[in-house]
């Protein structure tokens, strides 16, 4: 089954302590490469987002991001009163100490270290609340991606199959076309032979006729290339049913399939056939723009 590499997928889940929504986005990608956003508060999960992620993809460039909307009874953070008394009567003092008559706003303070502190949470209540909630948002928002990535690769499998019936008709095309051209170019050199050598004696003559059909035959032979470009082309097409990731054995195939239509057009001169392998390598083309996207 072809997975995409593009996906996006969102869940939300609320507790008591507030509302969680986590957002996994990806494109394609040479390698796995994991981006992971998290809230101050949460970044001792990022290793389970981490780990989840790499339990469904194997390539592609993976972002996840969590946002919390916390319950307005859950405190994250107290307000140290004694802390910020005491940065502004430092000011103070030293406002006064250069004559200046302006006073401090607080709230220009609050930025300042120790100024908030975090209260004491129930280590039970993290991770049987809060902990559980991440894992199970994130589930969510897993499968929601996953299912978006196997909708997109069931499009560019169709893609695909189309594109691969059209080559596997050119390869056909060109294993008669070769063929039909081989027997024109074989009489037309037995002419030209027989106009050249038209003053030896006949048995040199056939001798060296015979020579020349059998290096032109050989030359213009594309039976080994056809059989190799259709084995190609047979083994794209089951790999696109392998459960495995199959992005990269699709790109190397497409590579072989890329070298066997090179080696066809430089092999027979006939015009038709070079044609055919042009559009064989349009259509070629066209595939491997597809499978860029493939996991």
């Amino acid at each position: 089954m072809v997975t995409s590499m593009t996906g996006f997928g969102r869940a939300s889940e609320k507790c008591s302590a507030g509302n969680f929504v986590a957002e996994i986005s990806s494109v394609n990608h040479r390698f796995l490469e994991i981006s992971v956003r998290l809230p101050k508060e949460l970044l001792s999960y990022e290793a389970l987002v981490q780990q989840k992620i790499r339990e469904r993809a194997r390539r592609g460039k993976v972002q996840v991001r969590f946002e919390v909307s916390w319950a307005p009874e859950f405190r994250l953070q107290e307000l140290r009163e004694e802390v910020l008394e005491s940065y502004l009567k430092r000011l103070d003092d030293f406002y006064r100490k250069h004559g200046r008559a302006e006073r401090v706003d607080p709230a220009a303070l609050l930025s300042l270290p120790g100024v908030f502190e975090a209260p004491a949470q129930d280590e039970e209540f993290w991770r049987d609340e809060v902990g559980k909630t991440v894992e199970s948002v994130m589930e969510k928002a897993t499968e929601n991606w996953i299912g978006m990535r196997a909708q997109e690769g069931s499009h560019l499998e169709c893609s695909i199959l189309g594109l691969l019936a059209e080559l596997e008709g050119y390869s056909a095309e060109i294993a008669t076309a070769a063929e039909a051209a081989k027997g024109e170019a074989v009489e037309n050199l037995r002419k030209r032979v027989l106009e050249v050598m038209s003053l030896s004696e006949e048995a040199v003559r056939e001798q060296r006729l015979a020579q020349e059909i059998v290096l032109l035959s050989d030359r213009w032979d594309v039976s080994e290339e056809v059989t190799r470009l259709n084995s190609h082309l047979q083994k794209f097409r089951e790999s696109l049913r392998s459960p495995e990731a199959v992005g990269r054995k699709l790109d190397f195939l497409a590579q072989e399939i890329h070298r066997e239509l090179n080696t066809l057009d430089s092999k027979v001169s006939a015009a038709n056939v070079r044609w055919i392998a042009v559009e064989g390598r349009t259509t070629l083309e066209k595939i491997r723009e597809q499978i860029q996207n493939i996991e």
